[in-house]
Formats: structure tokens, C-alpha cells, sequence
């Protein structure tokens, strides 16, 4: 049975657990009464926001329903962090981290940042705060779902260590131009937080050529095909069937 403590939502500060924002910037819990502000304001930085998923973000009801602000449920899903300029206060940036108690999971649901305060830094933090308030709360893997309009957000999460796991097309509803929503490409990043020891490799025996080429391209060789290839000597192709002797591996 689930331990209801599981991944509870703690202080910003504890779930930080000494992460430093940017100079320019000082970070908070998102209150009650900021829920009016920072819909507006995103709605203005951005647009596109209207359509897809991230929509949700717009809505009152999604901040009264799933959202944990301060001094509220720490059992909802979400946190919303609020950032803003260290001298003048105003609102810079939000970003909405998503938990699955279940999975051990944490993702970020959204992140945006006002337009002149872009490039400064703001989204690396991010995407550093999600893996700190990870480790701090007990997930045990965290997902990163980047946008491919900007080179800049794979990049991000590239020098965070976190892996490109896949593409997955028609991910989202997105607004590519003035007046033109279609389907988009999204790519999602994966980070494991825990030891090889509480991993379980797919048998290689039950994945299709298909599944063992993606595996090996993603991950390297799978140990169950170095195994065999040593004991034959020769090299074995990615679609070459493995005894079912083969000893499970484990992988972190």
C-alpha cells in the first residue's frame, strides 16, 4: 500500500535544499492571491499558451483543483514556484512541477519566463530546480517534455545530464502561426534517480528488432547481446535472437 508521505510536497526552501536561483532572481511558493497576476501575465508572455495542454494554466480552476499554493494541500499534484526580479519584485517567471506518487515520478508541467529575462539563465535553473526538488521529495526519475520550436530548451536539458529518451509525434496542440493550431512534435528527457540495484532491464528476448535497435541506439548495448557476442566470438546484430539462458542485467 502507497505510504501517503510518499512524495510530499515540503517548504520551497527544504524542497530546494540549497539550490541558488540566478542573481537577479528570488523564488516563492505561489500564493492564493498571485493566481489572478500570473494567469494574466502568462497569457501575455505567452500566446501560444491559449491551446494544448499548458492551457490549463489559464484556468482558476485548475489552481483551486490540482494546485499546491501556500498554506494549502500539500496533497495535490502540483507546485507552482513563482520567480521574481530580486530589486523590483515583479513576477518574472512560473515554473509547475507534476508528481506521481504512484511512479515515483516528477515532471515539469510547465515553464515560462517573461521575455526580456530570457536567456538569462532562468531556464536552466529550472530545469535543475526539478531534478533538486526530486532527490528532496523521493522521485525516483524525473521527465523533461521539451518543445522543438527552440534549439535551446534540448540544450538545457542536455547540459543537466538528462537523456533524450524519445520523440513522440501529434504530442500536444500547438499554435505554429497567426490563426494555425496543429499537432506537434515533442521531445521527452528522462534522469534516474536511483542506483542500478532497483533497476530491471527489458529481456532482450521479448523486444522486437524494432525495440532492440531503438534500445541500443538510446542506451548502448544491451548486456544479455554482449554476453552472447563474446561467448560467439563474432559480432551479433541488434535483431539476432539471445538464448533464453541469458542472464538478467540490471542498468542504471
Amino acid at each position: 500500500m502507497l505510504d501517503m508521505h510518499t512524495m510530499q510536497w515540503r517548504s520551497l526552501d527544504e524542497m530546494m535544499g540549497g539550490l541558488r536561483p540566478p542573481e537577479n532572481c528570488c523564488l516563492e511558493q505561489l500564493s492564493r492571491d498571485s493566481v489572478v497576476q500570473v494567469t494574466a501575465l502568462l497569457g501575455k508572455w505567452y500566446p501560444d499558451i491559449r491551446v494544448g495542454t499548458e492551457s490549463r494554466h489559464l484556468e482558476p480552476a485548475f489552481y483551486e483543483q490540482c494546485v499546491c499554493v501556500q498554506g494549502e494541500s500539500p496533497d495535490r499534484p502540483v507546485y507552482a514556484i513563482l520567480g521574481r526580479d530580486r530589486d523590483t519584485q515583479e513576477v518574472i517567471g512560473l515554473l509547475t512541477l507534476e508528481k506521481n506518487a504512484r511512479g515515483l515520478q516528477l515532471s515539469a508541467a510547465m515553464g515560462a519566463v517573461e521575455p526580456s529575462q530570457r536567456g538569462l539563465g532562468l531556464g536552466q535553473f529550472g530545469i535543475s530546480l526539478l531534478e533538486q526538488v526530486g532527490r528532496n521529495i523521493g522521485a525516483e526519475v524525473v521527465l523533461y517534455y521539451s518543445t522543438l520550436k527552440m534549439a535551446r530548451a534540448q540544450r538545457n536539458a542536455e547540459h543537466r545530464g538528462f537523456k533524450l529518451v524519445g520523440l513522440v509525434p501529434a504530442f500536444d496542440v500547438d499554435a505554429i502561426a497567426p490563426n494555425t493550431v496543429k499537432r506537434v512534435y515533442e521531445a521527452i528527457y528522462a534522469k534516474v534517480l536511483v542506483g542500478p540495484e532497483k533497476i530491471h532491464l527489458p529481456d532482450w528476448n521479448a523486444l522486437i528488432p524494432t525495440t532492440r535497435a531503438l534500445y541500443t541506439h538510446l542506451f548502448g548495448q544491451h548486456p544479455a547481446a554482449a554476453t552472447l557476442e563474446h561467448r560467439n566470438g563474432v559480432s551479433v546484430p541488434a535483431s539476432a535472437p539471445v538464448p533464453i539462458s541469458a542472464p538478467e542485467a540490471h542498468h542504471g
